[in-house]
């Protein structure tokens, strides 16, 4: 985040958005507090800055706004923001509420000022929203809507492979066959959006680019090449493999206080978790076909007897440090490559 963006705020807008309408509160040195609720869509948006600008002293380049992260729900206002070229921080609720100490009670409007003394307690330290090229969204919807589906066809088949020990078998063939032409269908609608998503990404050079680098690393299928690709933003918003690593619950986290407290370190339960399950299944596969990784991992739970999780978590972070590091250099992964660094000629004085 740039310092300069930041140190000439002096207005804070917190929202607090729902489906039809959002709450804000804004707060000003020198001024009273506003509140007041907009209906959530552009045209009542436009009007609602068009109420800000008649403050004295206000202007949008002073002004952030901050709203928690609640899905579609506010992608209409952080569009509008963004094109009008307002600062926009947007938080996962359990950060702004663990900021703010002990809180009692709850409703839109109180929210909306907790998020504004949110902005005003940790500005020095906001990040800024980070807009998605059209692709990332679309990719990230197909992607959402796809994973739908597949849960819909376990929800289908699950009861109907158990139902075949247990139940009459009449009974059971005749539920098989009346569900068969829904999980066809729902089968080969999977297959057309694996089909639309790999349309739209070789259809861009910078994601087709970024999609090879990453299936060039072992343990890293299409799926989770995807999910990283989206939930880094192109690699715009997590840059390092550190925090990815920490963002998808792989990274664990010292638990010890004074010389009582002494407990082992533990990856954290708030994580993004269906990545994490993806690369659980990229590390089976490593172990399965890499010799390399089988052999560390053969050492690390038979000789040194390591948490076999724990091994796994290594691995995980492994492949992660493995597409991070391609990426920033723009190369394909290579077994065994060595990073040479050019030699410099020294003149001796």
């Amino acid at each position: 985040m740039i310092e300069s963006k930041l140190t000439v705020i002096k207005y804070f807008i917190g929202i607090d958005v729902s489906k039809a309408t959002f709450n804000y509160c804004l707060r000003y040195a020198g001024g009273p507090v506003l509140n007041g609720k907009v209906a959530n869509n552009v045209e009542s948006i436009k009007e609602f800055i068009l109420t800000l600008k008649e403050i004295p002293g206000f202007k949008l380049g002073y002004t952030v706004f901050g709203m928690e992260v609640t899905g579609v729900y506010g992608l209409i206002l952080i569009d509008t923001l963004t094109k009008m070229k307002a600062k926009v921080v947007v938080e996962p609720s359990m950060r702004i509420k663990n900021s703010l100490g002990i809180i009692r009670g709850k409703n839109d409007k109180l929210d909306a000022a907790r998020i504004a003394r949110y902005l005003i307690k940790n500005l020095q330290e906001l990040k800024l929203w980070v807009p998605h090229r059209k692709i990332i969204d679309e990719l990230s919807s197909l992607s959402t809507l796809r994973e739908r589906m597949v849960k819909v066809g376990v929800i289908i088949t699950t009861p109907l492979n158990e139902d075949i020990n247990f139940v009459d078998p009449a009974i059971s063939l005749t539920n098989i066959n009346l569900c068969n032409p829904s999980i066809i269908q729902i089968e080969q609608l999977i297959r057309n959006i694996d089909i639309k998503i790999k349309a739209l990404y070789t259809n861009d050079d910078h994601c087709n680019r970024l999609m090879k680098i990453m299936l060039s690393v072992m343990g890293i299928g299409e799926v989770t090449a995807l999910q990283i690709l989206i939930h880094t933003n192109e690699f715009k918003t997590i840059k390092t493999a550190r925090t990815f690593a920490s963002y998808c619950g792989v990274a664990p986290f010292e638990h010890d206080s004074g010389t009582s407290v002494k407990k082992r370190a533990r990856v954290s339960p708030l994580a993004n978790k269906r990545i994490k399950s993806l690369l659980h299944n990229g590390v089976r596969t490593c172990i399965g076909h890499d010799s390399g990784i089988k052999a560390y991992y053969r050492r690390r739970v038979d000789v040194d007897k390591k948490n076999k999780m724990s091994v796994m978590n290594a691995i995980k972070f492994k492949l992660i440090c493995r597409v991070f590091a391609c990426v920033r250099v723009d190369r394909f992964y290579e077994k065994g490559y060595v990073s040479v660094k050019p030699v410099t000629n020294k003149i001796a004085n």
